[in-house]
C-alpha cells in the first residue's frame, strides 16, 4: 500500500518502506540518547524524509519538535533550547540558505547542546548514512498519556508557546476528524501546508498513516503542480489556508484541470468568502470552512451534508467529544447568535505550555475550558462562526504572526521612535503585516529599510512587513494602549479603501 508520494521528485513509498526506514532512524536516535521524553527538533521540508523522521522520534517516544523551514536564528535559538532538544534535524542548505553555519552558530555562539542530523551532506551525522543501516526490531510501546508533541504558536505575546499534545489528545482529534468528514479507505490526502506546522502534520501526515491512506506531499507552492498532482493521484481531502484555494481554482481554470476528486477541502486559518465556497462547487470542489488552532486542534468543522448557508456562512460543528461555548467578559455563557469569546473543551484540547505555567493557567479555567482569544457566535443549531480576534495575532496565508514579536525589534530600528504593527486585509493571504511607524525628526523610514532591518535580525520571511506607513502620533488609550483599530482603519484610508 502506497503510503507517501513526495510531490518535489515524485518519489512513492510503500507503507512497508516508510516503516523499516523509520525504524532505522529510530534506531540512530536511541544510540545518540534519545529516550522517551527527550526533545527531537525537526526543520525540515514537506519531504519523504521529513515523514520518515517525525515517525521515527514518534516510535521512541520522543517530544516531537516540527518547525518551519524559514524559521532562523531568532526564532531557532528560543524553540531549541525552551525544548531542549537533543537532535536537531535541518537540510544542509534549503532555498539559498546555509542551515549547516545556523546550527553551527546555535551551538557555539549560543552555547545549545544537540547533535545535529542532515539531510544532505555535514552535521553530526547525514540522512543518507542513517537509512543505511538495519531496522531496529525491539521498539517499545510509548506511554499516550505523555507530551508526544511540543509545537510553538505565536499569540500576542513576543516568545511563543510550547503547545503540549499527547498521543491521546492529537489521536483523538483526528480519529474525530475522520468520523465528522466521513472519510475511508479509498480517500488520499494531498498536503501543500508544511508539514513543520500543525495543521501540515496532524491533519496531513498523521491522519493519513493513523487511516492507512495516501498523503501526497506539496513542499514549494506552484498552482499548476498542485493540480496536476491532484489530477495524478485523485485526491479527495486537505486541510489548507484560502490562499491555496484561490489559487488552485484560479489554474484550474486556466489550464482546464480536473478538481472534482477534492470532495473535502478544508480552508481555514484565514477567511473564507463565500464567493470562494461557490465559486469551487463549480469546479466540483467541495470547501468545508474549519475553526481551529494548535491548542484546541480541530474545534469546529463544516460537513458535507451541511446546508450550502451553513457551509458558505460558519465553520461548521464541533467533532465528537468537543464542546464549544460563547462566554461574555465575566465568564458567563451567552444564548445563541450573541457574540463573545468562543471557548472549547474536550479530549482534543492540549494539556499546557511547557514550562509555563503563568501562560497555563491564564488560558486554561479551572475546569478545563480553553480560553480560545477568538470572537465568535454559536447559532440555534450548534454551528460555530469565527467574527473576529481578542487577540492582535495577525494570519498570512494560515501562519499566526505576533505583531509585538516584530514591534520589540523596529522599535530598536535607527530612525524609528514608536512603531506599532496591524494586520491588513488581503484578498490572497488574509492578511499582511503593516507597519505603523512614527519616526525620529528628519528620518524617512521606507518599507525596503524596514525589510532589510529585519532580514539582518534573521526575522522568518514571512513575517516581513509589506507595507509601512509613517504617521505622527499612535493613538492610545488613556493607560497607553496603542488603539490598532483606528491604525487600520486609518491605514486603509489612506491605500483608498483598497484591502
Amino acid at each position: 500500500m502506497l503510503a507517501v508520494v513526495d510531490g518535489a521528485d515524485g518519489r512513492e513509498a510503500t507503507y512497508r518502506e516508510l516503516f523499516e526506514d523509520a525504524s532505522r532512524v529510530a534506531g540512530w536516535m536511541i544510540e545518540q540518547g534519545v529516550r522517551p521524553g527527550s526533545g527531537v527538533s525537526v526543520q525540515l521540508p514537506s519531504r519523504y524524509e521529513t515523514v520518515v523522521v517525525d515517525l521515527a522520534a514518534l516510535l521512541v517516544g520522543a517530544r516531537l519538535n516540527p518547525l518551519l523551514p524559514n524559521y532562523r536564528h531568532k526564532e531557532l535559538r528560543h524553540f531549541l533550547d525552551v525544548s531542549r532538544a537533543k537532535v536537531y534535524v535541518t537540510p544542509d542548505t534549503y532555498r539559498g540558505f546555509d542551515h549547516l553555519d545556523l546550527a553551527r552558530r546555535l551551538r557555539d555562539e549560543d552555547g545549545l547542546s544537540f547533535t545535529h542530523l542532515v539531510v544532505g551532506a555535514g552535521g553530526d551525522a547525514d540522512l543518507t548514512s542513517v537509512l543505511r543501516r538495519e531496522p531496529v526490531t525491539d521498539l517499545r510501546d510509548v506511554d499516550a498519556e505523555a507530551i508526544s508533541e511540543l509545537i510553538f504558536t505565536s499569540g500576542t505575546e513576543s516568545l511563543p508557546k510550547a503547545v503540549m499534545h499527547t498521543e491521546e489528545t492529537v489521536n483523538h482529534s483526528v480519529a474525530a476528524t475522520v468520523e465528522h468528514l466521513g472519510l475511508g479507505d479509498d480517500d488520499v490526502v494531498w498536503m501543500p501546508s508544511p508539514v513543520g506546522h500543525s495543521t501540515g502534520f496532524n491533519f496531513g501526515v498523521r491522519l493519513a498513516l493513523m487511516n492507512g491512506v495516501t498523503v501526497v506531499l506539496q513542499d514549494r507552492w506552484d498552482p499548476s503542480r498542485a493540480a496536476q498532482l491532484i489530477e495524478q493521484y485523485g485526491c479527495t481531502y486537505t486541510l489548507a489556508a484560502s490562499t491555496f484555494l484561490s489559487d488552485l481554482l484560479r489554474v484550474a481554470k486556466k489550464e482546464g484541470r480536473d478538481l472534482s476528486s477534492m470532495r473535502s477541502f478544508g480552508c481555514g486559518g484565514a477567511p473564507v468568502p463565500a464567493e470562494l465556497v461557490r465559486e469551487a462547487a463549480a469546479l466540483g470542489v467541495t470547501v468545508l470552512r474549519i475553526y481551529g488552532s494548535t491548542e484546541g486542534l480541530i474545534i469546529a468543522w463544516n460537513q458535507q451534508s451541511a446546508a450550502q448557508q451553513k457551509r458558505e456562512e460558519t465553520d461548521g460543528l464541533p467533532p465528537r467529544g468537543t464542546e464549544v461555548q460563547v462566554w461574555d467578559g465575566e465568564g458567563r455563557q451567552l444564548p445563541a447568535g450573541e457574540v463573545g469569546e468562543l471557548v472549547v473543551r474536550g479530549p482534543n484540547v492540549c494539556v499546557g505550555f511547557f514550562d509555563d505555567p503563568e501562560r497555563t493557567s491564564a488560558t486554561f479555567t479551572e475546569d478545563g475550558w480553553l480560553r480560545s482569544g477568538d470572537l465568535g457566535i454559536v447559532d440555534e443549531d450548534g454551528y460555530v462562526a469565527v467574527v473576529g480576534r481578542k487577540k492582535e495575532t495577525i494570519i498570512r496565508g494560515g501562519l499566526n504572526i505576533a505583531p509585538r514579536e516584530i514591534e520589540d525589534l523596529l522599535v530598536e530600528m535607527p530612525g524609528v521612535k514608536e512603531v506599532a504593527v496591524i494586520g491588513l486585509a488581503d484578498d490572497r493571504l488574509g492578511e499582511i503585516v503593516a507597519a505603523c511607524i512614527v519616526p525620529d525628526d528628519g528620518a524617512t523610514p521606507e518599507l525596503v529599510d524596514v525589510v532589510e532591518y529585519l532580514r539582518s535580525r534573521e526575522m522568518a520571511t514571512y513575517k516581513l512587513p509589506q507595507h509601512v506607513a509613517l504617521v505622527r502620533e499612535l493613538p492610545k488609550t488613556p493607560t497607553g494602549k496603542v488603539r490598532k483599530t483606528e491604525l487600520v482603519s486609518e491605514v486603509h484610508k489612506r491605500r483608498g479603501g483598497s484591502a
